[in-house]
């Protein structure tokens, strides 16, 4: 079975313009049977203080997972003293032609790191991965959206280590529950969800291909001689170059990734970036997988 898949730092629906424009990002994804988004927020004044998950899901009509990295209060009080509790965040996002069977946030380490005086800025926000099971046609699979660190050193290599060590980590944990009558009051007597092998890890990585941080990224899983898969290279045929971002200076440089898992490495047909797009400072990444 063929899927559309995409990849894409939305930079909160702000484009090289500097105009903000949620429908453009709707537009650009539009035809895709799985997205994995990342710099997706809420309530943020610049995005027109939009649920921008709510909002895709239902431009797009898709089901969706949606982990913020913090979230920080945007609450309000009227005058007579009654409460609108709102949150403000900034995180990743999964979206799905079929449901999602499960999903979960872990949270990336923000180790102490170093930089170079005139590296701007030295501090920065806290990430997550974004774990989705998704049943595609009978197959369940592992998609997890990210964003790594800009910050070079120990806080984006710890990240990746984290990374790969869920790789090979969930896969082994027990079933979220037990199918137990007795516990159905608190399952609804839903059947478990499938623990899927099978892995996809898709996002903006902040990392180039010929620095430390990539080649750190494909070393062996741990306890595994297996290794994840670039899937750019990994795709039979590629009908763009393969750079995903306009940085500040112009410079146009590879940051977007797929990575898989062995068992997928035949999956990935066609890759290719659409770097006509403006709707945000990354390009979307789209990739036809058989499976």
């Amino acid at each position: 079975m063929k899927i559309k898949f995409a990849t894409y730092n939305i930079q909160y629906g702000v484009g090289q313009d500097n105009l903000y424009n949620l429908s453009r990002i709707a537009n650009t994804l539009k035809d895709q049977d799985i997205i994995c988004l990342q710099e997706v927020t809420t309530n943020w004044q610049v995005c027109e203080s939009d649920n921008q998950p709510e909002v895709l899901a239902a431009k797009l009509n898709l089901y969706v997972a949606y982990a913020p990295g913090f979230e920080v209060d945007d609450s309000s009080k009227d005058g007579n003293g009654v409460i609108t509790n709102t949150r403000r965040s900034f995180g990743n996002m999964v979206l799905s032609r079929w449901p999602i069977l499960y999903s979960r946030a872990h949270s990336l380490p923000r180790p102490a790191t170093t930089a170079s005086d005139d590296f701007y800025p030295l501090v920065d926000l806290p990430r997550v991965a974004l774990e989705a099971v998704i049943n595609v046609n009978g197959r369940p699979l592992r998609f997890i959206s990210t964003h790594l660190s800009h910050l070079p050193g120990n806080q984006r290599i710890a990240q990746i280590n984290t990374l790969k060590s869920l790789v090979t980590s969930l896969p082994s944990e027990k079933p979220l529950w037990d199918d137990d009558p007795q516990l159905s009051v608190y399952t609804d007597g839903l059947m478990a969800p499938s623990i899927p092998e099978s892995t996809l890890i898709a996002g903006d990585f902040n990392f180039e291909t010929d620095g430390f941080d990539y080649a750190e990224m494909i070393k062996p899983l741990p306890h595994s001689n297996d290794t994840l898969i670039d899937g750019w290279l990994a795709s039979k045929k590629r009908t763009s170059d393969e750079n995903t971002c306009l940085e500040h200076d112009g410079r146009l440089t590879r940051l977007d990734y797929l990575f898989i898992t062995p068992d997928l490495n035949n999956c990935v047909i066609i890759a290719n970036t659409d770097q006509n797009n403006l709707s945000s400072d990354h390009f979307p990444l789209f990739f036809e997988l058989e499976l």
